[in-house]
């Protein structure tokens, strides 16, 4: 195919999926506009794609329960595929790509922008050059699991909490790195983490305690600190022990627990104050954290 015919597919675009695939996605992150990433989730009937170059660097997880028979043409090189569910292809940006399968398939789209990636690995102390390497459809847990967290908390009825998004987002970053660049993994590795300050460490604490009745942000907290949102997210884990989305929920929950004991506030106007869109994902967080609701907490303290 001449270079001219081949497709450039922007994924920064709504439609963009339409240039290759016959049916638009069934769940789309688009209008959610998370910084530097995208989720499609697609349900596509037996189809060959255009040879095309994403714009972004894309990954794609299967999740179509039945083995999908498959051919891919990835930078060149074909190669058979029997795509099992969970199996993780990786197509970097400005590679040619052709992706042909035999029957129907669901599968989610993670397309990322390249310097997005970049400034994360800045942040992580690698200025080298980076370079996503190709990958054929095989398992990875990980990134299996980071892709099915980012859909469940898209179509969640709660709303989209912002930390756990930019937490998912860096994970995936680090990941991509450590595991599928030409760049030297000790780099990634060896960086010596002490945690944070206790100065920075108090900081952002009182800055998550003042405001947890907001969609707070891994962005916002570390800026505050004065330092990177990677180094931020690792140094505070290494602090706490929690990740900052797990401390921030516990710090909603505890709030929750002295307004119920101590106010008669209902429970919704509780949850509103301490930072939850929906009563119901406020009771659900509540249970998993202490093993009960919180009208049963409410009625065992007060007794």
């Amino acid at each position: 195919m001449s270079e001219e015919k081949i497709l450039t597919v922007d994924f920064t675009q709504e439609d963009a999926c339409l240039e290759i695939l016959p049916r638009s996605p069934l769940v789309s992150s688009y209008h959610a506009r998370w910084e530097g990433l995208r989720l499609d989730v697609h349900q596509q009937p037996a189809h060959e794609t255009p040879e095309h170059t994403p714009y972004q660097h894309v990954v794609t997880v299967s999740l179509e329960p039945q083995v999908v028979q498959s051919e891919r043409i990835l930078d060149g090189r074909l190669q058979h595929e029997n795509i099992a569910k969970g199996d993780v292809a990786i197509i970097p940006a400005h590679i040619h790509h052709i992706s042909r399968w035999q029957s129907e398939a669901k599968f989610l789209v993670l397309s990322m922008e390249p310097a997005f990636l970049t400034r994360i690995a800045i942040e992580a102390g690698n200025l080298d050059k980076i370079e996503i390497k190709p990958r054929f459809a095989a398992p990875d847990p990980l990134i299996q699991q980071i892709g099915l967290a980012l859909q469940t908390e898209l179509k969640s009825e709660n709303g989209v909490s912002s930390i756990y998004i930019e937490s998912l987002t860096t994970t995936l970053c680090i990941h991509l790195l450590k595991h599928y660049c030409v760049i030297s993994d000790a780099k990634l590795d060896n960086h010596e983490h002490k945690g944070l300050s206790q100065w920075k460490l108090r900081q952002a604490i009182a800055y998550i305690h003042e405001n947890l009745d907001k969609d707070l942000s891994l962005v916002d907290i570390s800026a505050i600190v004065g330092i990177s949102m990677y180094y931020f997210s690792r140094q505070f884990k290494e602090s706490t022990g929690m990740a900052p989305h797990q401390y921030v929920m516990n710090c909603r929950i505890d709030r929750a627990k002295k307004l119920l004991s101590s106010t008669n506030q209902t429970i919704e106007q509780i949850s509103s104050q301490v930072g939850f869109q929906s009563q119901s994902h406020f009771t659900n967080v509540f249970r998993k954290l202490t093993g009960i609701t919180p009208r049963v907490y409410r009625e065992q303290v007060k007794i």
